[in-house]
């Protein structure tokens, strides 16, 4: 009975030997690329000791992407990418086979809905400048209401929030343009929404706090590597600049 015993975990630290070999292996040996992340609640950000994430090659639009296919839940897909100016990577297409001669990453449907709708949102600030927004979703707010846009660095809308004299700070120091809506118009188009299997990134102790006091800025990127076949792993979450890993 010792014997098995002692085999049993002999065998456990084998197994944990070449799962960190294998890793090792795939970190030195993949391609590196740098995603960025799409614009993140900050509210919404922290799930117990992991760092929730959501691309922006996420959440694909067919129409855009000129794709006619069906997709089905659970079907593995290649989302082509496309190097941005700042040298992050973009979803360019998307295949059911392996592409040949271009960069792509592994993922699997979530699902796919006929009848997303692509927002864009007319603000009028309280100087008169009108700024225009292309929030992810929206709520039963209407022309006329004031409301509160949070922003990233890019300018991107993270949250918003109906203006009420009792709410403070919305956007938690962070970039906010309030103001009062001036036009709503709804496109309606094909979503798709891919996950890739690097959507949570463990916060090593002590190392949250400094995360999370690089939320309001908002500029979330993370390293990942590329098997041949696609499949992602992820290396480092970049938080305004400073790697975590």
């Amino acid at each position: 009975m010792r014997i098995k015993f002692f085999l049993l975990i002999l065998l456990q630290i084998l197994i944990l030997a070449g799962m960190i070999g294998y890793r090792h292996y795939w970190v030195e040996t993949g391609e590196k690329i740098m995603l960025r992340v799409s614009p993140v609640d900050p509210r919404d950000l922290f799930r117990g000791d992991y760092v929730h994430l959501a691309y922006e090659i996420s959440s694909l639009d067919l129409d855009r992407l000129s794709v006619k296919e069906v997709f089905r839940p659970k079907e593995k897909v290649y989302v082509i990418l496309e190097k941005e100016p700042d040298d992050t990577w973009k979803a360019a297409g998307i295949a059911k086979s392996l592409p040949s001669g271009k960069k792509f990453i592994q993922g699997m449907v979530e699902f796919e809905k006929k009848d997303s709708s692509r927002w864009e949102i007319t603000l009028k600030d309280d100087l008169g400048n009108l700024h225009h927004l292309s929030p992810r979703w929206w709520s039963e707010m209407h022309p006329g209401g004031r409301v509160t846009f949070c922003l990233d660095r890019r300018g991107r809308v993270t949250s918003f929030a109906k203006e009420e004299p009792s709410r403070k700070d919305p956007c938690r120091g962070g970039p906010s343009l309030t103001g009062v809506i001036a036009d709503i118009k709804a496109t309606p188009f094909r979503l798709l929404q891919v996950e890739y299997g690097i959507e949570s990134f463990f916060v090593q102790e002590g190392k949250g706090r400094d995360i999370e006091s690089g939320r309001a800025g908002q500029d979330l990127k993370v390293e990942a590597v590329l098997r041949k076949d696609g499949k992602a792993m992820l290396k480092s979450l970049w938080v305004d600049g400073k790697a975590f890993q």
